[in-house]
């Protein structure tokens, strides 16, 4: 058997593949390692949405700031500019974080590590509370919680009690000048004088007030111990009441049945005033047919007695007249 002798590699030709190869491969890990830190900062491949705010000062902050939630980056400080009294900037935050910012949330400076790190933006949120916020939705600003601020707020708040003290110490000079009217208000012992007597005034009234509500505490007592009593007799009363009550119940249909008794009667009684009536009406016209008849009785013998005097008149009658009356007394009594 014949063996045929081994080619030997010849590494001078491969040298440049096997650069070309380690070259490749190296950009290739340098572009997935370059792709993984540029999709997590959320450079790309990352949905975004902004907000916007207006905050009184931007110390320390700038385009490409940090802005966080609770210790996470959510995204970042896209814009700042001037605006009026502020500086209005716009944030870029992941789509991921939106359902956390409502319009209850607030957002404000902080520095996110100690005193002197590096100012980030947080959002402080209130999950579940409000409307969630869509893009170009203004997020209210809150107050900056760093050392500046604490800072800032301490001198205005020194201010404050500078300008106090200036006050007191003016206040003191007048009080302490006669000349002035605090001080000749001060400096007058007719104030206390009227002071002493309104607080005696005022001892006075409390011990009537304490003396007032011993006796309203002795009445309270009184009708704690009298009103169960009361109201026993009270109780009493109303059950006496109440059979009362029970007994006058028939009384309505007793009063119903007399007085239907008494409509028949006043009926009974109509129809005999009406009788009565008729009769009071015969009764009439006999009274006026007797004083008609007697009219023309008492018309009969006036004429008869003008006739008695017309003839006794003539002279021939008068002559031969008695002088005495010549008529029987029985026959007048008859007449």
């Amino acid at each position: 058997m014949i063996f045929k002798p081994v080619k030997q590699i010849n590494w001078m030709e491969l040298s440049g593949l096997l650069v070309g190869v380690f070259f490749t491969v190296a950009v290739t890990i340098f572009g997935i390692v370059l792709y993984t830190k540029l999709f997590a900062s959320g450079m790309i491949g990352v949905e975004e949405y902004s907000l916007h705010s207006t905050f009184e000062k931007a110390l320390g902050l700038r385009p490409g700031t940090r802005v966080q939630i609770n210790g996470v980056d959510v995204g970042q400080i896209s814009d700042m500019e001037i605006e009026g009294d502020g500086v209005h900037m716009e944030f870029v935050i992941r789509k991921q974080f939106q359902s956390w910012i409502t319009d209850s949330a607030t957002v404000y400076a902080i520095r996110d590590q100690n005193l002197i790190s590096a100012r980030v933006i947080n959002i402080d949120v209130k999950k579940g509370r409000g409307r969630i916020l869509d893009d170009g939705d203004y997020i209210t600003p809150g107050k900056a919680q760093d050392i500046e601020t604490v800072l800032e707020t301490t001198n205005e708040l020194l201010g404050r009690v500078n300008e106090l003290i200036d006050a007191a110490d003016t206040l003191v000079a007048m009080a302490m000048d006669t000349g002035t009217t605090v001080g000749a208000l001060f400096g007058s012992r007719t104030l206390y004088d009227n002071l002493n007597m309104q607080l005696h005034r005022l001892n006075d009234i409390t011990l009537a007030g304490k003396s007032a509500l011993f006796k309203t505490s002795s009445l309270l007592d009184t009708l704690h111990s009298n009103i169960p009593g009361l109201m026993h007799k009270v109780d009493g009363i109303t059950d006496d009441v109440s059979g009362m009550m029970n007994e006058l119940k028939p009384l309505p249909g007793k009063v119903d049945q007399l007085m239907g008794n008494v409509d028949g009667l006043m009926g009974n009684i109509d129809n005999t005033m009406g009788k009565v009536d008729g009769l009071l009406k015969e009764v009439g016209q006999v009274t006026t047919g007797l004083s008609d008849f007697m009219e023309s009785t008492e018309q009969t013998l006036q004429n008869a007695d003008d006739l008695m005097t017309g003839i006794s008149n003539m002279w021939i009658i008068r002559r031969n007249m008695p002088s005495k009356d010549s008529v029987p007394f029985m026959v007048e009594t008859l007449w």
